[in-house]
């Protein structure tokens, strides 16, 4: 018996999830690729205070049902320093069609740890929201 190859149905719309996104919100920029020539995924933060560039097994990716989150260290937990951690929630996103990118809303969230933990009763972290606009694209790497 002879096999049919699938015909594409005529106006059938590809579509493609974004692995790039450029976000900012109140003083903080975020630049975050799922992936990139070498196949690693790439993250650039940067706000007021600092900037920091993360690739590869610096950069946690969870998969929490409502969209990946992303996280990075900002400042190692050392000593007396606090710790201070990013994360950004990636929306799950589709372009179609003609389209070349996908509007994105969403929330980045800094964590603080403290440094020298004095043996009290309280909540450890503590965390503070941006909302987050920008876009998502696919690059082929």
């Amino acid at each position: 018996m002879d096999q049919m190859e699938p015909i594409a149905e005529r106006g059938a719309v590809s579509s493609v999830a974004p692995n790039q996104f450029e976000l900012r919100g109140k003083d903080i920029r975020v630049s975050f690729s799922t992936t990139s020539i070498t196949g690693d995924p790439l993250m650039h933060y940067r706000d007021r205070r600092r900037e920091v560039n993360a690739r590869g097994d610096e950069i946690r990716q969870v998969d929490v049902g409502i969209g990946t989150l992303v996280t990075i260290v900002l400042q190692s937990n050392a000593a007396d320093a606090e710790g201070i951690l990013f994360s950004v929630l990636i929306p799950n996103a589709l372009i179609t069609g003609k389209d070349q990118r996908v509007a994105i809303k969403t929330l980045g969230i800094t964590t603080r740890t403290p440094g020298f933990i004095v043996p009290t009763t309280r909540q450890l972290e503590t965390y503070s929201e941006v909302n987050l606009t920008g876009d998502g694209t696919f690059v082929v790497s």
